[in-house]
């Protein structure tokens, strides 16, 4: 099944997937999906994220690899959240349709505000209607939770139903008080839900190799983007917000121990990034 149609990725979208590489779809229908993507508009960045940033390339295939065990586990064990997947900031990425290629009880709802269309239809022609009818492609402004919401539920979410959110990529374009309304809303329906984030932690405790990479790569982003620097999230804040606990929390070191993976961390000094697996508070 050849896709007919290229889709021209944004220039940060296509700057992750050109760092990502093998590494950003694991199924022949997210490969297909990848492939039709026109990642040119990336191509310079991707080129001074290397050298301005050694370690991004790593980082993303990192947090994907750490998302995708994680959700595996939850397959594992035969969670309903395996199978009721939620993707807020989807963009062009293959998560959902990976997933649902290799699990054929799961769907999945994506939610953004760019080429929402076009990612339907690409999904349409990457993988058979068993697959595509899985999953829903949802045009809604995510820093508007009363419209986000709303979309959820003409697309047939009931927030009763046991669903897994993953945060990827997005919490870095969006404030505190947007990111706790999310986080609520994935959590309030149902006391089994989680959500995976992955997120910028503060800077203070970076060595000083990894802190100064860490604000210039993010700053050339945010300047990209019409501002001064990527979001930075406190954790501890964002889950007393929004009524939420830590269940796991990583960094990049402790995910190439748990995965088995060659090691360019060392330790939590050495990356700002993390990822968490939040929970309801009373659950």
């Amino acid at each position: 099944m050849d896709p007919a149609l290229t889709v021209r990725a944004g220039r940060t979208a296509a700057m992750v997937m050109l760092l990502g590489g093998d590494g950003v779809a694991t199924s022949p229908e997210g490969t297909r999906l990848v492939a039709s993507l026109d990642l040119s508009s990336g191509l310079e960045l991707a080129q001074i994220a290397r050298r301005e940033s050694p370690a991004a390339a790593q980082r993303i295939r990192l947090r994907k690899a750490c998302i995708r065990a994680w959700m595996e586990e939850f397959a594992g064990i035969a969670s309903p959240l395996a199978n009721n997947i939620v993707v807020p900031g989807a963009g062009l990425a293959p998560l959902a349709l990976d997933w649902c290629s290799q699990h054929v009880q799961a769907r999945a709802i994506e939610l953004d505000h760019e080429n929402v269309s076009a990612k339907r239809s690409l999904i349409g022609l990457c993988a058979d209607a068993a697959i595509a009818n899985r999953i829903q492609c949802l045009d809604c402004d995510l820093r508007d939770i009363v419209a986000t919401e709303q979309a959820l539920r003409t697309g047939g979410w009931h927030s009763q139903e046991s669903a897994l959110w993953i945060i990827e990529g997005l919490s870095y374009y969006i404030s505190h008080d947007q990111l706790v309304s999310l986080i609520r809303l994935a959590l309030g329906g149902n006391r089994t839900n989680r959500v995976i984030m992955e997120f910028s932690g503060p800077r203070d405790a970076l060595n000083p190799a990894a802190r100064a990479e860490t604000e210039t790569y993010h700053q050339f982003i945010g300047k990209l983007l019409g501002g001064r620097d990527l979001t930075i999230t406190d954790i501890d804040r964002v889950t007393r917000d929004s009524g939420a606990r830590i269940e796991r929390l990583v960094h990049p070191a402790m995910i190439e121990d748990q995965l088995g993976l060659e090691r360019s961390f060392q330790g939590s000094a050495d990356s700002s990034m993390r990822i968490a697996l939040l929970a309801p508070l009373s659950a």
